[in-house]
Parts: C-alpha cells; structure tokens; sequence
C-alpha cells in the first residue's frame, strides 16, 4: 500500500478526503473484528462436556 503522498492529489477537494478516509478505514480492523477479540474466550471442552458426560455415565447432575 502506498503512502497518501505517492497517489497525485485529485483536483477536488472532496475526493482527496474520501481518498483520505477510505485509506485510515482500510487500516484499521474491522469492528466486527474488534468486537470478536473483545469477547470472553469460550471455556474449555472439558468444562462444558462434564454435564454431559456425567449423564450419560448414569450419575444424574
């Protein structure tokens, strides 16, 4: 990716900002990226089986 001052400026005013923004979006994440990483971490395989597991062992939870 070039830098903003590599493209030659356009005439307009409006799209040199646009340009400007698209640029500043593509670097940082996306907020659905953000909000993903931002989650609690699901717990363990063995944490959620153990209800399970002790169940179909007979032993009622």
């Amino acid at each position: 990716m070039r830098h903003l001052a590599d493209h030659p400026s356009p005439e307009d005013a409006s799209l040199r900002l646009r340009h400007f923004l698209r640029l500043e979006r593509e670097r940082l994440p996306h907020p659905i990226a953000r909000a993903l990483h931002a989650r609690r971490p699901s717990p363990p395989a063995e944490t959620r089986l153990k209800p399970v597991l002790r169940i179909l062992r007979g032993h009622e939870a």
